[in-house]
């Protein structure tokens, strides 16, 4: 893969390896290497692409000893919208990239629908069918019968109580929501997951942790800095340390050495 390169960044790391002799940064063949493995990477989505690409484009081809300098190539290479001109990239999509678990996506829309059971077919409004077409009449049966409300056979009404299940095994979690009639069920519920939930191990990180996957450097620290109130996952920040049920982890590979330089993290 090529000589083990560089990046200065703020804060001098005790931890941090020691610069190789002459330097540099390994060139297009390097940058080009490293692209196609972050390209070939289906853990990326397209803002953790683009700040890989920047950082592997700015530790091959801009070589510098100077931590301010790199990180004004990083925001070049990142580029601006100005659409949201005051908004400092980098830090967002470094803070996209903090190791996290992220529970499964929320049902679209504005709150969460309860998932309390259904006592009948729910129909988006009552009609009488003397006033309807009849393809009209069919295509509303239709929908009301897509209608997840109807295929999984819950209340889908605003959900105002919320219980929480933990996984065994893994720690990942979900929310259950339920209205205000189906309080009883949530009280009922979360009665029977507190065993469970209280001998959960902490949840395996799904999210971030991509960046050390290609790059050695003091991660926690520099992920504290950009992120609030974030902690190491007991797994590590390595994306490709996590266990992931039913899946082989994933081979180590040759990374990118990023060396914490002086400066102070403010100048990040």
């Amino acid at each position: 893969m090529g000589a083990a390169l560089h990046l200065a960044h703020a804060e001098q790391s005790t931890t941090a390896p020691e610069r190789k002799r002459g330097g540099g940064g390994g060139g297009g063949k390097d940058f080009a290497e490293f692209a196609h493995r972050i390209y070939q990477d289906d853990r990326a989505d397209a803002d953790s692409r683009r700040l890989l690409l920047a950082f592997a484009y700015v530790i091959t081809m801009q070589p510098t000893d100077s931590a301010k300098e790199q990180f004004a190539n990083l925001r070049k290479a990142i580029g601006r919208d100005e659409r949201h001109r005051y908004t400092d990239h980098l830090r967002e999509l470094i803070r996209h990239d903090a190791p996290r678990y992220t529970p499964p996506d929320k049902r679209a829309g504005d709150y969460d629908p309860c998932v309390g059971p259904r006592l009948r077919p729910f129909k988006e409004r009552p009609y009488k069918a003397e006033q309807m077409s009849l393809p009209d009449r069919v295509e509303q049966d239709k929908r009301d019968a897509e209608d997840f409300r109807n295929t999984e056979n819950v209340c889908g009404a605003p959900g105002k109580h919320r219980v929480l299940e933990k996984l065994p095994g893994t720690g990942w979690y979900r929310w259950h929501w339920f209205c205000q009639r189906h309080r009883d069920h949530a009280v009922r519920i979360a009665e029977q997951v507190k065993a469970q939930n209280e001998a959960a191990p902490e949840p395996i990180p799904n999210n971030g942790g991509l960046l050390p996957c290609y790059f050695d450097a003091n991660w926690p620290k520099l992920y504290k800095h950009y992120v609030d109130w974030w902690e190491p996952p007991v797994y590590g920040v390595r994306a490709d340390d996590w266990p992931t049920p039913g899946k082989q982890s994933v081979p180590q590979r040759a990374r990118l050495r990023l060396v914490i330089g002086s400066g102070g993290m403010e100048d990040a």
